[in-house]
């Protein structure tokens, strides 16, 4: 799929709408709410840039997988004092596999229920 293709570019790319939770302009990282939560709180971490899968990243680019790692624990930390549901913790996932839904790379960010 190339990234002219791709929902999180467009997102990105202000072309679809979404949820933004918070965005580094600089680090090129946004942390977005997902449309199909799995729980009270369902937050992707993705790249501006188009890269297919997550495993892509960590394989190809280690160092700007560490660095959307660092951005997702970030970002959703900062985010703790306006949404109770992360007192409790989080979780950090990722997705491994051909199921992808969106070909792009991306980590869960999930409320611990």
């Amino acid at each position: 799929m190339s990234d002219n293709d791709c929902l999180f570019c467009a997102i990105v790319n202000g072309e679809e709408p979404a949820k933004l939770i918070a965005k580094d302009g600089e680090a090129k990282m946004a942390l977005i709410e997902s449309l199909h939560p799995e729980g009270a709180i369902h937050w992707l971490a993705i790249p501006f840039e188009h890269v297919d899968r997550i495993e892509t990243l960590a394989r190809e680019n280690v160092e700007r997988f560490q660095a959307l790692l660092t951005f997702a624990l970030d970002a959703t930390k900062q985010q703790a004092a306006e949404n109770p549901e992360l007192n409790k913790g989080f979780t950090v996932k990722m997705h491994v596999g051909p199921f992808e839904t969106v070909h792009h790379a991306k980590l869960h960010i999930l409320s611990v229920e």
